[in-house]
């Protein structure tokens, strides 16, 4: 880091957090000047589903389950940094 370069906080509420995540990914920053800032927002987003709860399973059919602890599922296609470290739902006849 420079001289000229400082690091800085921010607080953001996960709604905020959310919102700063999705105009980076869907800009030209996310492998640029945001990469880092990015990176963060990810690892930080994994570690609060992981206090509460919250698991994931891929889908034989691409799709990704999320699941909360109360029970809660949503279905949707996985995200670009999703997939990779997520278990293969077990569905009868479907081989991984």
């Amino acid at each position: 880091m420079s001289g000229l370069e400082k690091n800085i906080i921010i607080r953001l509420n996960s709604f905020q957090s959310g919102i700063l995540m999705a105009m980076i990914m869907e800009s030209d920053y996310k492998k640029g000047s945001l990469k880092s800032v990015y990176e963060q927002l990810i690892e930080i987003k994994k570690q609060i589903e992981k206090e509460v709860g919250v698991k994931k399973e891929l889908l034989p059919n691409g799709l990704l389950k999320i699941t909360d602890r109360d029970g809660n599922i949503i279905i949707r296609p996985p995200m670009e940094w999703e997939g990779l470290d997520i278990p293969r739902g077990k569905v009868k006849g479907v081989e991984k």
